[in-house]
């Protein structure tokens, strides 16, 4: 953890000491990318939870199945850390106490 925290540290400085103007196109790109993803995930949503309620009308009928375009990669973190999780085997450990005379 401490590594992480001295890497981000550095990256946080380094990047304040090259500040530069902020591109308004990339900002831009930014704001259509955000407004595509929630048009294409309520037109998306909407589309799929139609048309599975009626391939599934027992299972789904009050069902709303949810698409973003992020929720496919976070899915496949969340079931490789299961999979991690429970693939894991315990094993015993020890553990080493020291003791230090004076005058060593």
């Amino acid at each position: 953890m401490l590594l992480n925290v001295i890497i981000l540290n550095r990256a946080i400085r380094r990047a304040v000491a090259q500040l530069m103007r902020p591109d308004p196109r990339v900002s831009e790109a930014v704001d259509a990318r955000q407004e595509l993803d929630l048009r294409i995930g309520a037109a998306f949503t909407r589309f799929q939870t139609l048309r599975l309620r009626r391939v599934f009308p027992e299972a789904l009928s009050d069902q709303l199945i949810s698409y973003g375009s992020c929720q496919f990669p976070t899915l496949g973190f969340v079931v490789e850390r299961f999979r991690e999780v429970d693939r894991f085997i315990s094993e015993p450990f020890w553990r080493i106490v020291g003791k230090v005379s004076p005058g060593f």
